[in-house]
């Protein structure tokens, strides 16, 4: 398999960036038109055909999102921002924790879990589409697969693709130097940020949300360094973010002015979150990157994320993670979650295993009890009731 395979690697936003682009962000145009088919040359068509067969795999991998209602949040954001192009994408959601989202010199979209985490509002979701479909109308993703044929060694790039894809880890310092050979080039990244914050005003959406997504990605990677725990690539592959997002805010605001409140926004978004947190938040928390989880689970409570759902996150985060104090801190946390009355029934279950394990066990009855009171087609019903019948 060749690496022009692969071309679904685009790491979101990938390279840092100067705003001092070739051309003032008013001239930064589509350079393809809706409908665009390859060339018949076999550089581009073999691309294309690649990718094809890529997609095929895409398709029916246990890591593609099914649920109705995420793939219909994407796609209306995908389409409202694509305008006249939306008939040239295939948009896939994939379940990975990773803030990522990319789009191939076919139109085959991949939004990963992890931005939808780690994104406040559906302005901000929209901003990084319109960034990818930039990208794609100014052939920038193509451009990208050639020089990696040109420049790569196959098999280098295929581990590393897999990695990416799966959320596989990699050594700090190869997943950096992939990263940086799968990066689109400064001017690449700065006429993808002026042409995806005019698609995405156009839309309706708000242009501001562009800058607001790196200075929450920037914060996130701060807070993992302050805390000596997992330090991430972004920081590694984006020297020049914290610039490149003043610039953009301040190309911006000059040209839309001051940002509105986008309650509305905000409001979709959380619905959005709160019907499927159970699920996206497994899938961040079974990375076992226990200090960037904290990070997330602070900028969900501040977001409006349910409380429930939220302090039941921190008794999971605490649980696993296995520290001093940690068994006292997820009991706690587990305690709000079922008093707050948004909580999952899981926190039932596990305030019962944690009380158990700590010679309560009249505590732990009461809880399992209530468990399956909420749940009684929970699939370790087994289990739990073999618990009950011990105790009695």
């Amino acid at each position: 398999m060749s690496f022009a395979r692969l071309g679904f690697i685009a790491v979101t936003l990938a390279a840092a960036s100067s705003l001092a682009s070739a051309q003032a962000p008013q001239d930064v145009d589509h350079k393809i038109p809706p409908g665009y088919e390859p060339e018949q040359g076999p550089d581009e068509k073999g691309i294309w055909m690649e990718v094809e067969e890529y997609e095929k795999t895409v398709r029916q991998s246990a890591l593609l999102v099914t649920d109705a209602d995420i793939n219909n949040y994407v796609d209306s954001i995908v389409c409202r921002v694509a305008g006249a192009y939306c008939q040239d994408f295939r948009v896939y959601a994939i379940r990975n924790p990773g803030f990522n989202a990319s789009m191939t010199a076919t139109g085959m979209m991949q939004v990963w879990t992890g931005l939808l985490l780690r994104t406040e509002t559906t302005d901000e979701v929209a901003a990084v589409i319109g960034h990818e479909i930039a990208h794609y109308t100014r052939l920038h993703t193509l451009e990208r697969l050639r020089r990696l044929k040109k420049n790569m060694a196959a098999g280098s790039i295929l581990d590393f693709g897999i990695a990416v894809l799966t959320g596989v880890s990699a050594p700090v310092a190869t997943a950096t130097a992939m990263l940086n050979a799968l990066a689109f080039s400064r001017e690449q990244e700065s006429e993808a940020d002026f042409l995806g914050a005019r698609l995405v005003a156009a839309a309706g959406y708000d242009p501001h949300a562009a800058y607001r997504v790196w200075e929450n990605v920037i914060a996130e990677e701060k807070a993992a360094a302050v805390k000596r725990r997992e330090p991430g690539i972004f920081s590694q592959t984006h020297p020049d973010s914290e610039q490149r997002a003043a610039e953009l805010r301040q190309w911006i605001n000059d040209t839309w002015g001051p940002p509105v409140d986008g309650a509305t926004s905000r409001d979709e978004h959380l619905e959005m979150l709160n019907g499927h947190y159970l699920v996206l938040m497994e899938d961040q928390l079974d990375t076992n990157r226990f200090g960037r989880t904290e990070e997330l689970l602070q900028r969900h409570r501040d977001m409006g994320i349910e409380p429930g759902l939220v302090e039941y996150f921190y008794g999971e985060m605490y649980r696993q993670r296995g520290e001093a104090d940690d068994a006292a801190l997820a009991l706690a946390a587990y305690h709000k979650s079922v008093d707050s009355g948004t909580g999952p029934p899981e926190a039932h279950r596990n305030i019962g295993y944690l009380e158990l394990k700590a010679g309560d066990a009249a505590g732990a009855q009461e809880h399992f009890r209530k468990y399956l009171e909420l749940n009684p087609d929970a699939t370790d019903r087994a289990m739990i009731e073999f618990y009950l019948e011990e105790e009695q």
